[in-house]
């Protein structure tokens, strides 16, 4: 038999990996970067994830998307029903483009019942690995994402769809999380259009 491949680390490296993983485990309850920043309708730096009281809900979206524009009333039911059971919605405008008077234009027509922030620096966008609109993420009170993904299965694929969901995948999380059953972080794929 030939010589190993691998050596074993230094105690004082094994150390310093363990302590690297530890703390790149930990990303998700980590706060934003000082130097990078979310801003609400009238572009004061918001932290979404600063205080949750049972959930919060980042719903991505952008105005010029059809297919995030066809969910507002599902999300405007999903709020209704959960936000007295203490979980919180945000509507995060994810394309850097969009400016702040279109976003708030955008947001009024749909009637929004919650808040909504811009994302142009892509903080949450990164920090869920959010892809699409209309696509959603969900977080504990410690900052921990328990699922990202579709709202619904309503949309197979870019132009087809079927007439009712199949599967809730978001209602069924928040359901979960408001009867206080166990739940597996998750991720679904979701149809959309991308973020820029």
């Amino acid at each position: 038999m030939g010589p190993a491949i691998f050596e074993r680390p230094h105690r004082g490296s094994w150390c310093l990996m363990l302590i690297a993983t530890l703390l790149l485990g930990c990303g998700d309850a980590t706060p934003f970067p000082a130097e990078r920043s979310v801003v609400d309708l009238g572009g004061r730096p918001v932290d979404p994830l600063a205080s949750t009281p049972r959930a919060t809900v980042l719903v991505f979206t952008t105005p010029a998307c059809p297919i995030a524009n066809r969910y507002a009333p599902e999300i405007t039911r999903l709020h209704e029903r959960f936000a007295s059971d203490g979980v919180r919605f945000w509507l995060v405008y994810a394309d850097p483009a969009d400016d702040a008077a279109a976003v708030a234009t955008h947001h009024a027509a749909y009637e929004f019942p919650f808040a909504a922030v811009r994302d142009p620096e892509h903080v949450l966008v990164e920090r869920t690995g959010a892809t699409v609109t209309p696509e959603v993420a969900v977080f504990d009170p410690h900052g921990r994402m328990l699922y990202r993904g579709r709202i619904d299965d309503r949309f197979v694929a870019f132009g087809r769809t079927r007439p009712t969901p199949t599967k809730r995948d978001l209602e069924d999380v928040l359901d979960a999380i408001v009867h206080d059953r166990p739940i597996t972080a998750r991720t679904t794929e979701a149809i959309g259009c991308f973020i820029p």
